[in-house]
C-alpha cells in the first residue's frame, strides 16, 4: 500500500502543462513559449504543495524531478502513468526544464533552447 501511496502522489507532481488538475493551479505555457521556463515552475510548485509534500521539495524543481523518477525509475515511466498530457508532452516539458535544447519535434524550447534551471 506505501507504494501505491507514494505513486499516487509522485504522480500529481508532473501534470504541468495543459491540465485541469487542480482549479487552484495554473497550467505551464507552451514548451516553446518564453514564458515556459516561469509558467513551469509556478505550476509545478502549486500541484507539489497541494500535494502535501514538503515545501523544500516544492520549491526545488530537481528534487521533485529526482522525488519521480525514484518513484517510478525513469521519466517515460512516469510520464507514462500520468494521464493529462501525451506521454511525449510531458518528457518534453520536463527535459526541456532541466536540460533546454530541443523538442522532441525539433523546436527550440523556451523559444531559445536553453534550460530553464
Amino acid at each position: 500500500m506505501n507504494k501505491n501511496i507514494k505513486l499516487l502522489v509522485a504522480s500529481t507532481l508532473f501534470f504541468l502543462s495543459d491540465i485541469g488538475f487542480s482549479s487552484s493551479c495554473p497550467v505551464a505555457s507552451p514548451v516553446v513559449s518564453i514564458d515556459f521556463c516561469k509558467s513551469f515552475k509556478v505550476a509545478a510548485q502549486c500541484h507539489c504543495a497541494s500535494s502535501g509534500l514538503p515545501r523544500a521539495m516544492c520549491n526545488n524543481e530537481h528534487l521533485l524531478y529526482k522525488r519521480m523518477i525514484d518513484t517510478f525509475g525513469s521519466l517515460k515511466r512516469a510520464c507514462e502513468y500520468q494521464h493529462d498530457t501525451s506521454v511525449q508532452e510531458c518528457i518534453d516539458d520536463w527535459e526541456c526544464y532541466l536540460s533546454g535544447g530541443l523538442t522532441s519535434k525539433s523546436e527550440a524550447c523556451s523559444g531559445t533552447g536553453a534550460a530553464c534551471a
